[in-house]
């Protein structure tokens, strides 16, 4: 395919809202469009490129505000909106909210040629995947290093076929694909030998990657790769053989973000999720006995699901209490059209809100407490921010520490952290 000329030169901004996934994507289409002469600015753009995210109304909601105020600070620009929110839109939309272009999911790849061919013709496109929920095509981004992130995000899965009933993610992210394991492997080593220490497996559902542990172990094996870690893994996907393939690597991180949704197992079923609490007990306590204690288990908690009465929101809280999770991001549902849950009767605002403040209580005091354990222990850190002689950074088992220190980012610091303050730790 030949590289669109008109670029060369152009200023572009990227701006990601979401996932992980969409970070991924975002650092590759940044990639794109330097490859083909396009200069990454911060400001003043001649192509501002939106990566969207649809997973709530919020999320939706900051999308429309952001796509209005880029257009707003840059009324000449070439504006490109594309990933999980463009898969919904319109032409209609696009002229209402100031979008040039829109461009659904397997397709980001062709955005270099649709920016060339807005730039001929100065008319609007709107290139939705009409096929979405059959297409098994793979949308060949790629990253040479993170031009956004001190880690590099690595996606090696797109789509789901879960389809929980709360979920909009598999109508706009379609069927799941596998990333061929010898490209992954590549990209990999590409990203460490460009001086990157630490890579993020992510994907809509990487679990359903067609062979996670052989993955693990050739990513493993790269000779400059000094961090891996995943972006998160449903519970289902946690089998001993990947567990095993984990405790053997020694570039992994003791980290897993295993998201649980709800700890009662009536609502865990309402939601399709397809495992009990029980279940999902077990499955994380087989994760610490193979990973070991300082293994960092995160979650994702939703409340206010439309089957979720006081009485199993208790029940829920309690689980999450008891399965000592460290970080617990809590979000409340919020009804997306299409799915099964947007039919039932909804929890009333002031409830979904008094839960929310009360899960919120509950997941900082787990994360304190986890993160307390620490205090007075060194911990390496890899460093991602230097500014004045204040050094901010990840442990493995990710936990933020902020600290005086001369590392520069991407170095390794070793702290010894003195109490817990603004969601980590710090050092004098």
């Amino acid at each position: 395919m030949c590289k669109p000329e008109l670029l060369k030169d152009k200023r572009f901004a990227v701006e990601v809202e979401g996932c992980r996934t969409n970070q991924y994507e975002g650092e590759a289409i940044a990639a794109a469009f330097e490859s083909c002469g396009a200069v990454q600015c911060s400001e003043a753009p001649d192509i501002a490129i939106i990566v969207g995210c649809t997973i709530t109304a919020a999320a939706d909601r900051k999308c429309r505000k952001m796509i209005r105020h880029t257009r707003r600070s840059n009324p000449n620009a070439v504006i490109i909106v594309c990933g999980c929110y463009a898969q919904n839109m319109t032409e209609a939309e696009c002229a209402t909210l100031g979008a040039d272009i829109a461009v659904g999911n397997r397709m980001k790849e062709k955005l270099p040629q649709m920016a060339e061919q807005f730039l001929k013709e100065r008319k609007t496109i709107c290139a939705v995947n009409e096929n979405i929920l059959h297409d098994s095509h793979w949308d060949a981004l790629s990253l040479d290093r993170p031009r956004l992130h001190t880690r590099a995000f690595l996606k090696i899965q797109d789509g789901c076929s879960q389809y929980c009933s709360y979920c909009i993610v598999p109508s706009v992210r379609g069927l799941p694909v596998s990333r061929a394991l010898d490209e992954a492997v590549n990209e990999a080593k590409r990203i460490t030998e460009a001086g990157c220490a630490e890579i993020v497996l992510t994907g809509i559902h990487i679990g359903l990657y067609e062979n996670l542990p052989l993955l693990v172990e050739k990513i493993s094996a790269l000779p400059k790769i000094r961090r891996l870690r995943f972006g998160s893994i449903e519970p289902l996907a946690v089998s001993d053989r990947l567990l095993g393939v984990l405790a053997d690597s020694p570039v992994f991180c003791c980290h897993l973000h295993i998201p649980l949704q709800s700890g009662d197992t009536s609502v865990l079923s309402d939601m399709k999720r397809g495992y009990s609490a029980r279940d999902f007990a077990r499955i994380t306590e087989n994760a610490r006995a193979r990973l070991g204690d300082t293994l960092h288990i995160s979650t994702d908690l939703m409340v206010g699901f439309p089957t979720e009465d006081k009485i199993s929101f208790e029940k829920s809280l309690k689980f999450v209490k008891e399965c000592s999770f460290g970080k617990v991001h809590v979000f409340p549902y919020s009804p997306r059209k299409g799915t099964e849950a947007a039919k039932l009767s909804q929890i009333p605002q002031q409830e979904m809100n008094e839960r929310s403040s009360e899960a919120l209580t509950l997941a900082a005091a787990l994360h304190e407490k986890f993160c307390s354990r620490w205090i007075g222990r060194e911990c390496e850190m890899l460093t991602e921010e230097n500014k004045n002689g204040t050094i901010k950074g990840l442990t493995r088992n990710y936990i933020r520490i902020t600290a005086h220190g001369t590392s520069e980012v991407g170095e390794d610091a070793f702290i010894i952290p003195v109490s817990y303050k603004n969601e980590g730790l710090s050092a004098p």
